[in-house]
């Protein structure tokens, strides 16, 4: 039987001369063709930042309430299965092979990029699977994104930052005229972030969506032993803490509690499932903690929110020691917003390129960083591999390493680390 990672990198290669191509209409004749229709709820999340968290929270908490969820999410870290799951297992090769051939099959001489036939095979699975529930993220923007061809019973928006500006516009306005487009009229859209431009509340009120804003109809505070939950409709305390690291967690457990609730009737879930489902649920390569002694941290941090979030955990968490950075991003993204918070900060930088074809160049990172601090101490290498053993081995146990930037980063080094 093929290989499911020989098959997507062929798969790959044959759609990588495909640019990206923001539009439905190719991809929903494909589903037509299909007939994806799916019938059971749907809940999209989309945002700048804090999408995967929100569906891992989302995802857990369902499954422990004994319901058959489908969750589809991007990018992957270590394979693509982690793209596709189902009660929280990742969908097996063949199944995606199958779901693969068959949209391959159907699509004939439509144009497709890889996400989107991504998109359509993991909608056929859960279709074929009869999942109680899905939950899919947005993988770029919202309004025209492929995820979109598929009706939400509520849509969830984490957050609003600058990113993918080249696809979305040049301002937060833009950005968020993009990033409501998941939002349906009469169906439940939550706001789950601060500072939201008015003229996305207002575009959205002319939609007539059930609108959610966080600090208005919902809420949430954290006291040295619970984490509580109030809106309109219900109230839940002595709620565990989340695992997952940072403040933002927080809110992001927020945005997933409000629509728990507002869907309770279509759906529901008991208190003792929410409770096992906070305390369960994990993500790889979000604040993560690799190591103690040294301190050592990962995180796909690569626009300028994220990298100050990080940073914002980084700096309350960390050893009195040293600070070495293994750094590498994508030349799409903006370099400087995300390596200026950690300018002053890192007493070396350890930097190499991604192995891909949109990779940063290593001299672009190098005078990024000496724009901001022209005595700052770089080190380069061919791989992130060695970039990080240097680190590593450089490194006493009171110190600290912080391994960020590209998702394709973050997954070299964390495939072959060793603690």
């Amino acid at each position: 039987m093929r290989k499911l990672h020989e098959y997507i990198n062929n798969f790959y290669s044959d759609t990588a001369d495909q640019a990206i191509k923001m539009g439905l209409d190719r991809v929903g004749s494909v589903k037509n063709s299909v007939n994806l229709e799916p019938i059971f709820p749907i809940i999209t999340v989309g945002g700048t930042n804090g999408k995967g968290s929100v569906c891992a929270f989302l995802e857990t908490i369902y499954s422990k309430a004994g319901y058959s969820v489908g969750c589809f999410t991007s990018p992957h870290l270590f394979k693509f299965n982690e793209r596709i799951r189902i009660d929280l297992e990742q969908v097996k090769d063949k199944t995606i092979i199958k779901s693969l051939d068959l949209i391959n099959s159907k699509k004939k001489l439509t144009k497709l990029t890889y996400f989107e036939i991504t998109t359509l095979a993991a909608m056929n699975i859960f279709i074929e699977q009869k999942v109680d529930i899905a939950i899919l993220e947005v993988g770029l923007g919202g309004r025209l994104d492929a995820v979109n061809i598929f009706e939400p019973d509520l849509s969830i928006i984490t957050s609003i930052g600058m990113d993918h500006q080249e696809f979305l516009g040049d301002t937060i306005e833009e950005i968020a005229h993009e990033k409501s487009g998941i939002c349906r009229p009469h169906k439940h859209t939550i706001l789950n972030f601060e500072n939201i431009p008015k003229s996305m509340i207002m575009e959205l009120n002319k939609l007539k969506t059930s609108l959610s804003i966080l600090n208005e109809d919902y809420s949430y505070n954290l006291s040295s032993k619970n984490y509580s939950f109030r809106s309109n409709n219900i109230s839940m305390s002595e709620l565990p803490a989340p695992q997952l690291k940072g403040n933002k967690q927080l809110t992001n457990l927020a945005g997933c509690l409000r629509a728990i609730s507002l869907l309770q009737s279509k759906i529901p879930v008991t208190l003792n499932s929410i409770k096992n489902g906070i305390r369960d649920t994990k993500i790889n390569g979000r604040l993560q903690i690799l190591s103690k002694q040294p301190y050592i941290l990962a995180d796909v941090a690569h626009n300028y929110d994220a990298t100050i979030n990080l940073y914002n955990f980084f700096s309350t968490s960390k050893k009195s020691g040293k600070v070495y950075a293994v750094f590498s991003i994508l030349e799409n993204k903006n370099t400087e917003q995300v390596l200026m918070p950690f300018a002053d900060i890192v007493d070396e930088w350890f930097i190499s390129e991604i192995k891909d074809n949109r990779a940063q160049k290593i001299d672009v990172i190098i005078n990024t960083l000496k724009k901001y601090n022209n005595k700052v101490v770089i080190s380069k290498f061919n791989t992130l591999d060695k970039a990080y053993e240097n680190a590593r081995n450089k490194s006493n146990l009171n110190d600290n390493i912080i391994i960020y930037g590209s998702f394709f980063a973050v997954s070299e080094i964390m495939k072959g680390i060793k603690i």
